[in-house]
Formats: C-alpha cells, structure tokens, sequence
C-alpha cells in the first residue's frame, strides 16, 4: 500500500469517527495535520484507528516502541508504518 492509498483509507476511516461522535469533518486535511488538534482522534480513539491500520497495512504495530506523536498526523503514521515494515523485512 502506497502514502496515498494509506491516506485515503485513513481519511475515510477518520471521517467516520467524526460523524460517530457528531463532528465535522474537514473538508481538507492535509497529512501533517495534527488529528488531536482537529478534535478527529482523542485518546480513546486512538487505538480503534491504531487496530485499523494494523488491519489494512498488515503491520504489527508495539506501541512501546513508539512515540506518541508518531499517531498525530498521517505523514507520522506513513513514516510509522514504512518503518515497521522495514524492521520487519529485516
């Protein structure tokens, strides 16, 4: 899966969590946006879209071996993943 397709999955995956909790989605969202700022993930849902992209990427993510703010934008969950994937071809 390339960055965009991760983002449109993302985006689309995202957009649903706003409209469960009743918010407004942007209409752009740019991948160094922070996703906590926007009020589109809180700490509770963070794991949800952590599961996700477990899900569609086929990673395994340790969130020991991660900074937080790596889930605060897309560009930080592309470079999460991109990594992960590296370490796991190792």
């Amino acid at each position: 899966m390339d960055r965009d397709d991760l983002f449109a999955q993302l985006r689309e995956f995202l957009a649903g969590l706003a409209a469960e909790s009743g918010r407004e989605f942007p209409a752009r969202l740019d991948p160094d946006d922070n996703l906590f700022d926007l009020g589109l993930v809180t700490s509770f849902s963070v794991i949800r879209m952590i599961l996700f992209v477990e899900d569609v990427t086929g990673c395994a993510i340790d969130l020991a071996d991660h900074e937080p703010q790596s889930f605060y934008t897309l560009a930080g969950i592309h470079t999460l993943v991109t990594a992960q994937r590296q370490e796991e071809s190792a």
